[in-house]
Protein backbone atom coordinates (compact mmCIF):
# COMPACT_ATOMS: atom_id res chain seq x y z
CA UNK A 1 0.00 0.00 0.00
CA UNK A 2 1.50 3.71 -0.84
CA UNK A 3 2.38 5.33 2.56
CA UNK A 4 0.45 8.67 2.40
CA UNK A 5 3.38 11.10 2.99
CA UNK A 6 3.72 15.11 2.76
CA UNK A 7 6.06 16.34 0.31
CA UNK A 8 9.93 16.00 1.98
CA UNK A 9 11.31 18.96 0.99
CA UNK A 10 8.34 20.71 3.31
CA UNK A 11 9.16 18.24 6.07
CA UNK A 12 12.71 18.90 5.97
CA UNK A 13 12.21 23.13 6.01
CA UNK A 14 9.80 22.42 8.96
CA UNK A 15 12.00 20.57 11.06
CA UNK A 16 14.72 22.55 10.53
CA UNK A 17 13.02 25.54 11.52
CA UNK A 18 10.98 23.78 14.61
CA UNK A 19 14.72 23.32 15.85
CA UNK A 20 15.89 26.83 15.69
CA UNK A 21 12.54 28.50 16.17
CA UNK A 22 13.46 30.41 13.15
CA UNK A 23 12.76 30.27 9.37
CA UNK A 24 16.03 32.68 8.82
CA UNK A 25 18.31 30.00 10.47
CA UNK A 26 16.36 27.03 9.10
CA UNK A 27 17.67 28.86 5.36
CA UNK A 28 20.61 29.13 6.64
CA UNK A 29 21.22 25.49 7.52
CA UNK A 30 18.96 24.02 4.45
CA UNK A 31 21.07 27.02 1.95
CA UNK A 32 17.93 28.35 0.69
CA UNK A 33 15.92 31.52 1.54
CA UNK A 34 13.80 32.50 3.84
CA UNK A 35 10.93 32.92 1.47
CA UNK A 36 11.64 29.22 0.16
CA UNK A 37 11.43 27.82 4.17
CA UNK A 38 7.99 30.09 4.29
CA UNK A 39 6.93 28.68 1.26
CA UNK A 40 7.42 24.54 2.33
CA UNK A 41 5.71 25.55 5.39
CA UNK A 42 2.86 26.92 3.70
CA UNK A 43 2.25 23.93 1.54
CA UNK A 44 3.09 21.41 4.74
CA UNK A 45 0.39 23.30 7.23
CA UNK A 46 -1.74 23.32 3.63
CA UNK A 47 -1.39 19.26 3.32
CA UNK A 48 -1.78 18.65 6.68
CA UNK A 49 -4.88 21.14 7.10
CA UNK A 50 -2.99 22.43 10.61
CA UNK A 51 -1.23 25.53 11.67
CA UNK A 52 2.14 24.59 12.63
CA UNK A 53 3.60 27.46 13.52
CA UNK A 54 2.72 30.94 15.21
CA UNK A 55 4.44 34.55 15.21
CA UNK A 56 6.00 35.90 17.91
CA UNK A 57 8.49 39.23 18.63
CA UNK A 58 11.34 36.83 18.50
CA UNK A 59 10.62 34.66 16.05
CA UNK A 60 8.43 31.66 15.79
CA UNK A 61 7.05 28.90 18.02
CA UNK A 62 5.46 25.71 17.52
CA UNK A 63 1.84 25.22 18.09
CA UNK A 64 0.94 22.22 20.29
CA UNK A 65 -0.23 19.79 17.68
CA UNK A 66 3.30 20.79 15.91
CA UNK A 67 5.52 19.88 18.75
CA UNK A 68 3.73 16.39 18.95
CA UNK A 69 4.63 15.82 15.07
CA UNK A 70 8.06 17.61 15.13
CA UNK A 71 9.45 15.00 17.52
CA UNK A 72 8.09 11.86 15.45
CA UNK A 73 9.86 13.76 12.04
CA UNK A 74 13.32 14.61 13.98
CA UNK A 75 13.20 10.50 14.94
CA UNK A 76 12.34 9.34 11.28
CA UNK A 77 15.18 11.81 9.78
CA UNK A 78 18.06 10.48 12.84
CA UNK A 79 16.54 7.30 12.01
CA UNK A 80 17.34 8.02 7.99
CA UNK A 81 20.97 9.75 9.08
CA UNK A 82 22.25 6.69 10.97
CA UNK A 83 20.94 3.74 8.47
CA UNK A 84 22.07 6.16 5.33
CA UNK A 85 26.05 6.53 7.50
CA UNK A 86 25.27 2.59 8.06
CA UNK A 87 25.09 1.75 4.11
CA UNK A 88 27.58 4.47 3.38
CA UNK A 89 30.62 2.92 5.27
CA UNK A 90 29.55 -0.54 4.21
CA UNK A 91 30.09 1.00 0.50
CA UNK A 92 33.74 2.95 1.59
CA UNK A 93 34.72 -0.25 2.78
CA UNK A 94 33.88 -2.59 -0.35
CA UNK A 95 35.54 -0.02 -2.00
CA UNK A 96 38.82 -1.05 -0.07
CA UNK A 97 40.39 -3.72 -1.78
CA UNK A 98 41.42 -6.92 0.37
CA UNK A 99 45.05 -8.87 0.08
CA UNK A 100 45.23 -12.02 2.24
CA UNK A 101 49.08 -12.38 2.18
CA UNK A 102 50.80 -15.38 3.69
CA UNK A 103 54.22 -15.00 5.71
CA UNK A 104 56.20 -17.16 7.93
CA UNK A 105 55.67 -16.13 11.73
CA UNK A 106 59.38 -14.97 11.48
CA UNK A 107 58.93 -12.60 8.73
CA UNK A 108 55.77 -11.19 9.90
CA UNK A 109 57.10 -10.67 13.68
CA UNK A 110 60.54 -9.59 13.33
CA UNK A 111 60.09 -7.55 9.80
CA UNK A 112 57.00 -6.85 8.42
CA UNK A 113 54.63 -6.38 11.15
CA UNK A 114 56.47 -2.86 12.08
CA UNK A 115 56.49 -1.47 8.55
CA UNK A 116 52.71 -2.48 8.12
CA UNK A 117 51.43 0.74 8.84
CA UNK A 118 53.30 2.34 6.10
CA UNK A 119 51.57 0.57 3.24
CA UNK A 120 48.69 1.05 4.64
CA UNK A 121 49.18 4.67 4.83
CA UNK A 122 50.84 5.02 1.28
CA UNK A 123 47.55 2.48 0.17
CA UNK A 124 44.71 3.27 2.34
CA UNK A 125 42.64 1.24 -0.35
CA UNK A 126 44.26 -1.54 0.10
CA UNK A 127 43.21 -4.10 3.22
CA UNK A 128 45.41 -6.56 4.23
CA UNK A 129 44.91 -9.55 5.95
CA UNK A 130 47.95 -11.20 7.44
CA UNK A 131 48.03 -14.75 7.53
CA UNK A 132 50.96 -15.77 9.65
CA UNK A 133 51.91 -19.48 8.98
CA UNK A 134 54.47 -22.12 8.79
CA UNK A 135 52.14 -23.83 6.03
CA UNK A 136 52.82 -23.28 2.50
CA UNK A 137 49.61 -21.53 1.19
CA UNK A 138 47.44 -23.47 -2.05
CA UNK A 139 47.25 -19.67 -3.80
CA UNK A 140 44.79 -21.98 -6.49
CA UNK A 141 42.50 -23.01 -3.46
CA UNK A 142 42.02 -19.65 -2.45
CA UNK A 143 43.86 -19.77 0.94
CA UNK A 144 45.62 -16.37 0.28
CA UNK A 145 46.21 -13.67 -2.38
CA UNK A 146 50.02 -13.63 -2.34
CA UNK A 147 52.74 -14.54 0.18
CA UNK A 148 56.54 -14.33 0.89
CA UNK A 149 58.34 -17.30 1.17
CA UNK A 150 62.00 -18.24 2.08
CA UNK A 151 63.76 -20.74 0.00
CA UNK A 152 65.44 -21.48 -3.02
CA UNK A 153 62.37 -20.16 -5.78
CA UNK A 154 61.51 -23.39 -6.75
CA UNK A 155 57.57 -23.83 -5.91
CA UNK A 156 55.10 -25.68 -8.29
CA UNK A 157 52.22 -23.28 -9.79
CA UNK A 158 53.53 -20.12 -8.12
CA UNK A 159 54.78 -17.47 -9.39
CA UNK A 160 57.94 -15.87 -7.81
CA UNK A 161 60.29 -13.24 -8.17
CA UNK A 162 63.38 -13.02 -5.82
CA UNK A 163 63.19 -9.83 -3.56
CA UNK A 164 66.63 -10.57 -1.92
CA UNK A 165 69.54 -12.93 -1.90
CA UNK A 166 70.05 -13.64 1.98
CA UNK A 167 72.90 -14.24 3.99
CA UNK A 168 73.02 -16.43 7.21
CA UNK A 169 75.32 -16.05 10.04
CA UNK A 170 75.63 -16.30 13.81
CA UNK A 171 73.94 -13.22 16.02
CA UNK A 172 74.10 -12.72 19.44
CA UNK A 173 74.51 -10.19 22.15
CA UNK A 174 77.18 -8.10 22.78
CA UNK A 175 77.59 -8.28 26.04
CA UNK A 176 77.24 -12.56 25.78
CA UNK A 177 79.96 -12.01 23.02
CA UNK A 178 82.07 -9.60 24.93
CA UNK A 179 82.02 -12.08 28.42
CA UNK A 180 82.66 -15.25 26.61
CA UNK A 181 85.44 -13.50 24.39
CA UNK A 182 84.66 -15.75 21.08
CA UNK A 183 87.17 -15.40 18.63
CA UNK A 184 86.51 -18.62 16.31
CA UNK A 185 83.32 -20.91 15.81
CA UNK A 186 85.74 -23.45 17.17
CA UNK A 187 85.21 -21.63 20.50
CA UNK A 188 81.26 -21.49 19.79
CA UNK A 189 79.75 -23.74 22.80
CA UNK A 190 77.17 -25.79 21.48
CA UNK A 191 74.52 -25.65 24.25
CA UNK A 192 74.04 -22.03 23.43
CA UNK A 193 73.38 -22.51 19.67
CA UNK A 194 69.67 -21.61 19.39
CA UNK A 195 68.02 -23.98 17.51
CA UNK A 196 64.78 -23.46 15.04
CA UNK A 197 62.68 -26.26 13.60
CA UNK A 198 64.90 -26.84 10.79
CA UNK A 199 68.27 -27.45 11.84
CA UNK A 200 69.89 -27.90 8.38
CA UNK A 201 70.67 -24.14 8.93
CA UNK A 202 73.10 -24.48 11.28
CA UNK A 203 74.37 -27.76 9.69
CA UNK A 204 74.99 -25.88 6.87
CA UNK A 205 76.77 -22.97 8.37
CA UNK A 206 79.10 -25.38 10.45
CA UNK A 207 80.31 -27.34 7.61
CA UNK A 208 80.95 -23.60 5.84
CA UNK A 209 82.86 -22.69 9.22
CA UNK A 210 84.71 -25.95 9.09
CA UNK A 211 84.11 -27.45 12.13
CA UNK A 212 80.72 -29.52 11.81
CA UNK A 213 83.27 -32.52 12.99
CA UNK A 214 83.73 -31.39 16.20
CA UNK A 215 80.29 -28.96 17.12
CA UNK A 216 76.79 -29.94 16.98
CA UNK A 217 74.17 -27.43 18.15
CA UNK A 218 72.58 -28.64 21.96
CA UNK A 219 70.67 -25.43 22.46
CA UNK A 220 66.77 -25.43 22.95
CA UNK A 221 64.68 -25.69 19.68
CA UNK A 222 62.65 -22.65 19.38
CA UNK A 223 61.12 -21.07 16.22
CA UNK A 224 62.95 -18.33 14.53
CA UNK A 225 60.33 -15.78 16.10
CA UNK A 226 61.56 -16.69 19.45
CA UNK A 227 65.55 -17.38 18.28
CA UNK A 228 65.92 -13.64 17.61
CA UNK A 229 64.90 -12.69 20.86
CA UNK A 230 66.43 -15.38 22.82
CA UNK A 231 69.71 -13.95 21.30
CA UNK A 232 68.84 -10.23 21.74
CA UNK A 233 68.83 -10.83 25.75
CA UNK A 234 71.61 -12.97 25.88
CA UNK A 235 70.34 -16.41 25.62
CA UNK A 236 72.89 -18.07 22.90
CA UNK A 237 73.69 -17.64 18.97
CA UNK A 238 70.55 -17.34 16.90
CA UNK A 239 71.21 -18.15 13.04
CA UNK A 240 69.84 -15.15 11.10
CA UNK A 241 69.84 -13.17 8.24
CA UNK A 242 70.02 -9.11 7.31
CA UNK A 243 66.47 -8.95 6.98
CA UNK A 244 65.08 -11.06 9.93
CA UNK A 245 67.69 -9.51 12.10
CA UNK A 246 68.40 -6.24 10.58
CA UNK A 247 66.34 -3.82 13.17
CA UNK A 248 68.56 -5.65 16.11
CA UNK A 249 71.28 -5.39 14.28
CA UNK A 250 70.95 -1.53 13.33
CA UNK A 251 69.92 -1.06 17.09
CA UNK A 252 72.69 -2.50 18.48
CA UNK A 253 71.21 -5.58 19.93
CA UNK A 254 72.66 -8.47 18.70
CA UNK A 255 76.53 -8.19 16.30
CA UNK A 256 77.90 -10.67 13.78
CA UNK A 257 80.98 -12.68 15.60
CA UNK A 258 81.71 -14.01 12.34
CA UNK A 259 81.67 -13.08 8.85
CA UNK A 260 81.01 -16.56 7.15
CA UNK A 261 77.92 -17.01 6.09
CA UNK A 262 75.82 -19.13 3.95
CA UNK A 263 73.94 -17.61 1.07
CA UNK A 264 72.38 -20.53 -0.33
CA UNK A 265 68.02 -19.20 -0.02
CA UNK A 266 66.41 -15.94 -0.59
CA UNK A 267 62.87 -14.12 0.04
CA UNK A 268 60.69 -14.36 -2.76
CA UNK A 269 57.70 -12.50 -3.90
CA UNK A 270 54.73 -15.04 -4.82
CA UNK A 271 51.49 -15.76 -5.98
CA UNK A 272 49.24 -17.99 -7.85
CA UNK A 273 50.75 -18.36 -11.13
CA UNK A 274 47.34 -19.06 -12.97
CA UNK A 275 46.60 -15.35 -11.95
CA UNK A 276 47.55 -11.91 -13.39
CA UNK A 277 48.55 -9.77 -10.81
CA UNK A 278 46.80 -6.91 -10.10
CA UNK A 279 47.16 -3.37 -9.10
CA UNK A 280 47.16 -4.14 -5.52
CA UNK A 281 49.58 -6.86 -5.85
CA UNK A 282 52.12 -5.01 -7.96
CA UNK A 283 51.97 -2.11 -5.14
CA UNK A 284 52.45 -4.80 -2.10
CA UNK A 285 55.33 -6.03 -4.26
CA UNK A 286 57.03 -2.79 -5.03
CA UNK A 287 56.52 -2.13 -1.71
CA UNK A 288 58.45 -5.01 -0.26
CA UNK A 289 61.28 -4.66 -2.33
CA UNK A 290 61.48 -1.20 -1.43
CA UNK A 291 61.42 -1.92 2.38
CA UNK A 292 63.75 -4.65 2.21
CA UNK A 293 66.09 -2.70 0.02
CA UNK A 294 65.84 0.40 3.09
CA UNK A 295 66.39 -2.47 5.63
CA UNK A 296 69.54 -4.13 3.72
CA UNK A 297 71.47 -1.10 3.06
CA UNK A 298 70.66 0.61 6.69
CA UNK A 299 72.17 -3.03 8.30
CA UNK A 300 75.44 -2.01 5.87
CA UNK A 301 75.79 1.66 7.12
CA UNK A 302 75.99 -0.21 10.91
CA UNK A 303 78.70 -2.74 10.20
CA UNK A 304 81.07 -0.18 9.38
CA UNK A 305 80.59 1.35 12.73
CA UNK A 306 82.81 -0.17 15.23
CA UNK A 307 81.65 -2.74 17.86
CA UNK A 308 81.70 -1.89 20.79
CA UNK A 309 82.31 -4.98 22.75
CA UNK A 310 86.58 -5.84 22.41
CA UNK A 311 87.18 -9.27 21.14
CA UNK A 312 89.92 -10.41 22.91
CA UNK A 313 91.82 -13.59 22.91
CA UNK A 314 91.00 -16.04 26.34
CA UNK A 315 94.00 -16.16 28.65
Amino acid sequence: MARNLPPLNALKAFEAAARHESFTDAAAELNVTHAAVSRHIRELEGWLGAKLFVRTGRGVELTERARNFVTDVTRGFDLIAASTEIISSRRRRRRRQQLVVTVEPSFAALWLVPRLGRFTTAHPDIEIVLDSSNRLADFARGDADVGVRYGRGTWNNVASSLLTRTRISPVCSPMLLERLRIVTPAELPPPLLLQEESRRYWLEWLEAAGVSDRIAPEGPTLGLHLTIPAAESGQGFALADDVIAGDALVGGRLVKPFQIRIESYGYYFVHDAARKASRPISALHAWLAHEIGETLDAVARSAARPLDTKRRPKG
